[in-house]
């Protein structure tokens, strides 16, 4: 049915959800709420989640292990994410659909990827001088994707231009903040 703001209980500190989605049973009539949350200890502990809680869950387990990841976010409605490995640079994984660098599976499903975005945090010793050199945020949408450029200029409301100003305006405003 949609999104409304999360339970006193659900958006607690400790379980951190954002928003709850909403749904409606056609079979039995009945309502679910289902909290998208942010904090991995509140997805171990509810045990259930879609592709944004399990590729969060993923990152902050990456993270912890000392792997440099970064989040991947499709506009069109689905999140995964990348592990950089060395000798082979930056790899697929995505937690719901359990595969391992298949990064051209997403066209399979039929959608029309226009934004593609990879969100990198920030590692200190890696923007000292890390190879492959470090970024907050890349548009990753080619490698997703086998449409040639000019498809995908088309989907876009924006210039290639305009969105690598964005991203780096965005990075510059990120870097600043550290």
């Amino acid at each position: 049915l949609g999104y409304v703001h999360p339970s006193p209980y659900e958006g607690y500190p400790s379980t951190a959800a954002n928003r709850t989605e909403i749904y409606f049973c056609s079979g039995c009539g009945s309502l679910t709420r289902f909290p998208r949350y942010n904090a991995a200890s509140a997805v171990l502990q509810c045990r259930r989640g879609r592709c944004g809680e399990y590729s969060m869950l993923l990152f902050r387990t990456l993270r912890c292990l000392g792997r440099r990841c970064r989040w991947v976010v499709d506009w069109a409605d689905h999140v995964w994410v990348e592990v950089h490995v060395r000798g082979r640079g930056w790899v697929h994984l995505d937690p719901c659909e359990a595969v391992i660098d298949e990064p051209l599976l997403y066209q399979g499903w039929g959608k029309k990827q226009t934004y593609i975005i990879a969100f990198e945090g920030p590692w200190e010793e890696e923007e000292l001088g890390s190879d492959p050199p470090f970024r907050h945020i890349e548009d990753v949408t080619m490698r997703y994707t086998s449409d040639n450029d000019d498809i995908i200029d088309r989907r876009r409301h924006e210039s290639r231009k305009e969105i690598i100003e964005a991203i780096q305006y965005v990075e510059s405003q990120i870097r600043l903040s550290f």
